[in-house]
Parts: structure tokens; sequence; C-alpha cells
């Protein structure tokens, strides 16, 4: 089976991070997440995938090489190289990389689950339908999706039977890349979707069990509070992550070479510190995610935050709800709501929008 990854945005809700970081490559326990993604779906199977490419598009490849590291037989590049042609025109640009092998996946990049593909692609087969989604219970915030009591699709963003959500993993047949415009920016629920719901030729696969897209910093921030909280077999089933352990009243993952040992550090609730992360003396970090290689200064205080790779938060920082990563360009133009604060940037998670 072949798998198409959505990996082209430019990230625009977990800006600033994704100035530095493609969003595909944001790590979640200390693991970048879509190669976490590839590794699962070699796993059941998949072995053929292609990735688009446009914001950052060299780290991405740098990352995943030729795929055969992450257990696939071979990985393609799709370069939206002008611009994003969006999930629609995506797909078309990268149809004739994934023709030949039947139905095909096509998965976001900013979302874990453990959502059985074999089990959604039998469900297709007996569908007889164009297309299955895979939707979850419906969550404040998302587009609701419903569905009838033959689980077929009837509609988005409208009330009726069923309340669901998308979780942006769907299985294709071929013939619906025939359906898509080439060469334009195209959206596949609006262009596509939209009409085979209203054909009655759209299939649901409700999934029960987890999923959590990462692709805001509120989302971002509670989806990994969350796995670290998880059992730890049902954290196995989603991916390899920083290992958990209690360190004094908090649930931390503490990456290797992560140093929490300076004196009167204050971890509280449930927190992440990545690989080679650094909190110094008099620091209290309470529900917050630090990132691999980041630096705490003496005395700082964080609450709900994310601190970006590498980044260096000079002594007394204090912050709550927001994200934080060094300025890799003083002298950029700011994304609106990204302040510029003692050579780091910004932004309060209120102002990263929503979908």
């Amino acid at each position: 089976m072949k798998a198409m990854l959505l990996a082209a945005g430019v990230g625009e809700r977990m800006m600033p991070i994704t100035r530095v970081v493609p969003k595909p490559l944001i790590p979640v326990l200390g693991r970048p997440l879509a190669p976490q993604v590839l590794s699962r779906l070699a796993a059941e199977g998949v072995e053929e995938a292609v990735i688009n490419l446009h914001h950052l598009p060299r780290p991405l490849r740098d990352a995943f090489g030729d795929g055969t590291a992450l257990g696939l037989r071979a990985l393609h590049y799709s370069l939206e190289e002008e611009k994003l042609l969006g999930t629609g025109g995506g797909l078309a640009h990268a149809g004739d990389r994934l023709r030949g092998a039947g139905p095909i996946l096509v998965r976001n990049s900013d979302f874990l689950s453990d959502i059985p593909l074999s089990q959604v692609v039998a469900a297709h087969a007996r569908s007889k339908c164009l297309a299955t989604l895979v939707v979850v219970p419906h969550r404040e915030g998302f587009t609701r999706v419903t569905v009838d009591s033959r689980g077929r699709v009837t509609g988005f963003g409208g009330t009726g039977e069923g309340a669901y959500l998308f979780t942006g993993y769907h299985v294709i047949e071929e013939s619906v890349l025939d359906l898509i415009p080439r060469g334009v920016v195209s959206d596949i629920v609006r262009e596509v979707y939209f009409g085979l719901a209203a054909e009655g030729r759209l299939n649901a696969y409700v999934h029960g069990g987890l999923w959590w897209e990462f692709g805001h910093p509120r989302e971002y921030l509670d989806g990994s509070l969350r796995v670290i909280e998880l059992p730890p077999e049902k954290r196995l089933r989603l991916g390899d992550f920083d290992p958990v352990r209690r360190v004094d009243e908090a649930l931390a993952a503490i990456g290797a070479g992560a140093d929490v040992s300076a004196p009167r550090i204050e971890l509280v609730g449930t927190v992440a510190i990545g690989m080679g992360a650094m909190v110094a003396e008099g620091t209290s970090v309470e529900d917050t995610v630090v990132m691999p290689e980041a630096w705490i200064g003496p005395g700082s205080v964080l609450r709900r935050c994310i601190v970006g790779p590498g980044t260096e938060l000079p002594k007394l920082f204090e912050a709550t709800e927001a994200v934080i990563v060094t300025d890799p360009d003083p002298d950029a133009a700011l994304t609106q709501g990204v302040d510029r604060v003692a050579g780091l940037l910004v932004r309060r998670f209120a102002s990263a929008g929503h979908r």
C-alpha cells in the first residue's frame, strides 16, 4: 500500500517555532512527529510513501532520507516550490507517484493516533465508496462532520445525526485523484468530499481510540501532557518517546542528558524536559514542555509554556501560556501576535488562532 503524508504547510498556528523547525519535525516528548508517523505506517504494512514539501524542505529531506531507516521500501518527495497547493492540489501534484498499488492512505503529519490501518482499509473495501474518512467524536474548535446510521458522511459544518470531526486520516481510491484539478490550489474536502457526501459515496470509520492533533500551541501542550499521563502500554502504541518518571511531585518525560539536578528546582504537574536541556537553580516549571537543548535561566518561572529547541531563557524570565523561541533573525518582520522580548520571540496562546 502507498501513503501520502501531507507536510507542506507553513505551520502558521505554531509560529514562531515553525520559523526555525518545520511543523512535521516539531518534537513530541523528544521525538520529531512525522518520522514517528512514517515508522508506524511502515510497521502496519505501508511500503511506499510520498511526502509533499514547501516550507523549509531541506530539513525535512535530511530527516527522512530515502525512508529505509523508517522501515519504508521507498520514500518520494513532491516539492510544491512556487506555492502551497492545498490538500487536494498536493495530492494531484503527487498523483503519478501514488498510483499503481490500489487504495491510497492520505494522512496529515500533525497528529498522533492508534488508528488501526488494517481495519480502516477493510471498512473502506466493504463500503464500496470512493473514500473513507476516519472520524472521532466532535470537540470544540473543529468542523462538525455528520454521519448517518449507515456510516456515510452526510455533511460538513452543519447539524444533524452524528457529531464527529475529521481526523485528517483517509483512504481513497485512485479514481479520486482524477476528480482533483491538477496544478491549482484546492481543498479535497470542498472540491471532492462535499460532492461525494451529497451522492452518498463518502464512508466514515468511527475511531474510538486515541487521536490528538498538535497543530496549535494549546493543542500541542495539552497533547504532550496527555501522552505523558497515559499508561505506558498505551503510550507505546503511539510511538517512541522520552522515558517518563516521577521527579518529586511532578510526572516528567526526561530526555537523555537533560539536567534537572540544580538546587531549588521546582517541577510541578506534568512536564517534558527534552534531550540535553538544562534547568538552572531556583526555577519553577509547571505543566510545560521544554524542547531539546534549551536552557532555562536561574529563577525563571514558566507555567503552561512551550520552550523551543535550543532556546536560552535569561535569568528571572517569567511567562504563562506562551511559545518561546530564540529569535533567528532580529531584522525579520514579525508574524502577527509575536513579540520580541530579550532576544526571544514570544507568542501567547490566545494570539495563535484556531481552526
